[in-house]
């Protein structure tokens, strides 16, 4: 006999609400961050990083890393992201194949020019002229 594979819809291990003000970034171990949706600059997936997500939002830049990311960075994009929460212990579990899930958060502050390189900042034009 062989082992029948049960198909199901695959599971997101983040929470989403319409228009929340803020999100919670939670690493599992010891730090739960909360920070206002306001305070968001960008969000960054390298197609050479497919299980690496870098979002600087306030004065924190936060490394997700996981699993089937794509919900999850539309939910960054869309502003919808409430809640996400490591889960490292997904990765080991054969039947998590389809699903999306963070299995670290890492809490950094940005550097000096922002996630890409380039310098944050106010720009001066030369109006005079």
């Amino acid at each position: 006999m062989t082992p029948t594979t049960i198909l199901r819809k695959p599971k997101l291990h983040f929470d989403t609400a319409a228009s929340p003000s803020h999100v919670t970034f939670d690493d599992g171990k010891e730090l739960r961050r909360n920070i206002p949706w306001m305070d968001y600059v960008e969000a960054r997936w390298a197609y050479g990083e497919p299980d690496v997500l870098k979002i600087e939002i306030g004065e924190w830049l936060v490394v997700l890393r996981g699993h089937n990311l794509a919900p999850l960075f539309l939910a960054i994009e869309d502003h919808t992201l409430l809640r996400v929460r490591a889960q490292p212990d997904l990765t080991q579990e054969r039947d998590r194949e389809h699903d999306t899930f963070v299995s670290e958060v890492i809490f950094t502050k940005p550097p000096a020019g922002g996630i890409d390189g380039k310098r944050r900042g106010q720009i001066e034009l030369d109006l005079g002229k």
